[in-house]
């Protein structure tokens, strides 16, 4: 089996299908999780806007799959409870007009709460909802504008890493047998035989199938799949510029009629997300000044906050397969997986948190074309780094989990490998394991996706950089012209990432 793609579908698949018995390789043509898979909201969610569009099938999916990624993924898993503040005179985005204010907004969303949570089961980790009096919402977000505020509602989802989900991902389907390969574009795919040739520069791999797991690129080798892009742009903040504690903050109305976030995440405050239509290069989708004013003009309608100065911001593109839908707010976040010729499966949509029943599925579709009778075993299988309980404070355990001590012996190899960097989160010696177990090859993908360092620095990691180049540099064989050429392509990088 070969599958092209290594954002948190194709990995999730290669390591369904590697686990049935089938052999696997990855090929991703920048780096793991360059793409959507390290640009998302950081949330394992449900989807709780998806409640008035009676998408009730996809509502308890996700709910459902929180139970199976706190136990597979624990460490990459951490409960997040959501305060939604309601208002006399402002409505709730997708709710029906008659619904939307006063008294009856209360009813409706309580309702609409309770139906969540019973959409997700016995077992879900997480408080079920409860009612906020006035006094209770403005203790949990102190900032909330007062006036013409009734009270509210406090819900469970979770957050995430999405990035170390997916590196996660591909070194558990590496330690149960995969090849994954980075820096692997594959230009073409033929059928050859009875299976199938996949390009790669001046390289062939063969495979008797292939999974295309693209997310926004065109899958090669094949007529185009229509598919709907959306951005999503996220802006980053100081936690105490907008007042956040624990909670996370649901902005119940914006000027397009959907939801907003204000979610801690990484001793930040993240602000997302946007949802419009994108046809751009799907390379590096930008945050442009429209949507960071779009952004915080919503954050300063519902908290009392000064000029706020976003530390940076991201974008990440949704590739819907929805391509009827009247516009990117109302489409189908459901995956699809077209067969583009017998054997050669591509797969659009879906959400982060419904990764592993989607590559699932498509495996499913693998196994009956290749005969190949196993059942996916994903359910029980624990990704690298599992078993030793949630997030709990240490910095290296919440990147890694169980592995933080491989790390640590890692760490002691370097000369300064202890010493702390920019974002007073990562550690330098870090980037030796990152050469050695999670194949990074250059300087961002250490700062953007091994660790955020070049998001969680006013600096986005510059002044960092020559260090890390020199650890990485040891470890790659580097000459000093090639750090210096490292260097120029790590600051041309954060500069077309708006950084």
């Amino acid at each position: 089996m070969a599958v092209i793609g290594g954002g948190v579908i194709g990995c999730g698949v290669a390591l369904d299908l590697q686990t049935r018995g089938l052999n696997v390789v990855v090929l991703e043509q920048t780096d793991f999780a360059a793409g959507t898979s390290s640009r998302s909201t950081k949330l394992f969610h449900g989807g709780i806007r998806y409640l008035p569009q009676f998408r009730f099938h996809l509502v308890s999916e996700g709910l459902r799959e929180q139970r199976v990624l706190a136990r597979v993924a624990d460490y990459l898993f951490e409960p997040l409870e959501f305060v939604v503040p309601v208002y006399d005179q402002l409505g709730l985005a997708d709710a029906p007009a008659w619904a939307a204010t006063g008294r009856r907004a209360s009813f409706i969303l309580g309702a609409g709460l309770t139906l969540y949570d019973l959409l997700g089961g016995i077992g879900r980790p997480g408080e079920r909802n409860r009612r906020l009096s006035k006094v209770e919402v403005t203790k949990a977000a102190p900032r909330l504008r007062s006036e013409g505020l009734r009270g509210g509602f406090v819900y469970s989802d979770a957050q995430t890493d999405d990035a170390r989900l997916v590196i996660a991902l591909a070194r558990t389907a590496v330690d149960h047998g995969s090849v994954a390969v980075n820096r692997a574009r594959a230009t073409n795919v033929t059928r050859a035989g009875n299976g199938f040739e996949i390009e790669i520069a001046d390289q062939q791999v063969r495979a008797r199938s292939v999974v295309a797991a693209t997310g926004a690129f065109a899958a090669p080798g094949s007529s185009p799949s229509s598919l709907l892009l959306s951005k999503g742009a996220h802006v980053i903040v100081a936690k105490d510029e907008v007042g956040l504690g624990e909670h996370a903050i649901v902005l119940p109305k914006t000027d397009d009629g959907r939801v907003l976030f204000i979610i801690p995440w990484a001793g930040h405050a993240l602000i997302g997300t946007t949802d419009s239509k994108y046809t751009g290069s799907p390379m590096h989708p930008v945050v442009d000044q429209a949507d960071v004013e779009y952004l915080l003009e919503h954050v300063a309608r519902f908290l009392e906050v000064g000029p706020l100065q976003a530390l940076s911001t991201f974008a990440g593109l949704r590739a819907l397969a929805d391509t009827e839908a009247e516009n990117t707010a109302t489409a189908s976040r459901e995956h699809a997986v077209r067969e583009a010729e017998p054997g050669y499966f591509q797969v659009a949509g879906g959400k982060l948190t419904t990764y592993r029943r989607i590559a699932a599925k498509v495996a499913d579709r693998v196994a009956r074309y290749l005969s190949h009778s196993a059942k996916s075993r994903t359910l029980q299988v624990p990704l690298a780094g599992a078993g030793g309980g949630g997030p709990d404070g240490d910095a290296l355990r919440t990147r890694y989990g169980t592995r933080a001590e491989v790390v640590r012996e890692m760490m002691r190899t370097v000369a300064g490998g202890g010493r702390l960097l920019a974002d007073g989160r990562t550690y330098l010696g870090e980037v030796a394991h990152a050469v050695e177990h999670e194949s990074a090859t250059t300087i961002a993908d250490f700062t953007l996706r091994r660790t955020r360092l070049a998001l969680l620095s006013r600096d986005h990691a510059r002044s960092d950089a020559p260090e890390i180049g020199q650890v990485m540099g040891n470890a790659l064989g580097w000459t000093p012209a090639e750090r210096a050429r490292q260097l120029d392509l790590h600051e041309a990088e954060l500069t077309v990432e708006g950084l």
